[in-house]
């Protein structure tokens, strides 16, 4: 009589087959995704007519949060006007702050 640990281990153990069927199959995948990483470089880059394409139709500015944490506000949208202009402002909000409190002896 055997041991029900070990047979119950044996039972579970994979079989040099299923690990050569295995390597077999992964060779096969990756043989395809080179396959088709090849391609895709090696296509055609530009489509049929792209220099027909109208671009004066799309919109030239593209808002883009500089973090995440300012998205939605005016100091959100990084490389705009209104995000120096809403930098500017606090900035001379600052200044007049730090003027005052040299005008009064504070500092």
């Amino acid at each position: 009589m055997s041991n029900p640990v070990t047979s119950w281990i044996k039972s579970c153990m994979e079989t040099y087959k299923d690990r050569e069927d295995w390597m077999v199959e992964r060779v096969a995948v990756n043989s395809v995704n080179a396959q088709k990483l090849k391609d895709e470089r090696h296509g055609p880059q530009k489509v049929h007519n792209y220099w027909r394409v109208e671009n004066r139709t799309r919109p030239n500015f593209y808002p883009v949060a500089a973090i995440s944490a300012q998205a939605g506000q005016a100091i959100g949208d990084s490389g705009s006007f209104g995000a120096m202009r809403a930098y500017s402002d606090g900035f001379k909000k600052r200044r007049d702050e730090i003027l005052t409190d040299i005008a009064r002896g504070e500092c």
